[in-house]
């Protein structure tokens, strides 16, 4: 009987898992890794020194990205 309950709970089984990785990947998408993070403070600071953007868009903008870097940061696994 394990068999076939095994059998019959697979497909379910693997749509979770599926629907699992895609929430992580949502989440992921819209925090942001780690790294990306960090690229995006560069890449903000190399625009605001080629004067490409304002000092308020800068801080703004620095802001922004920095408190997501902490939320990834609080939610990383130890």
């Amino acid at each position: 009987m394990i068999i076939i309950d095994d059998l019959l709970t697979l497909p379910f089984k693997g749509i979770w898992g599926a629907f699992k990785r895609i929430q992580e990947l949502a989440e992921q998408k819209m925090t942001g890794s780690e790294d990306t993070l960090k690229e995006d403070l560069l890449r903000i600071q190399t625009l605001y020194e080629l004067d490409q953007i304002s000092e308020k868009e800068y801080l703004r903008k620095e802001k922004e990205v920095i408190e997501k870097l902490n939320a990834v940061i609080q939610n990383k696994p130890k």
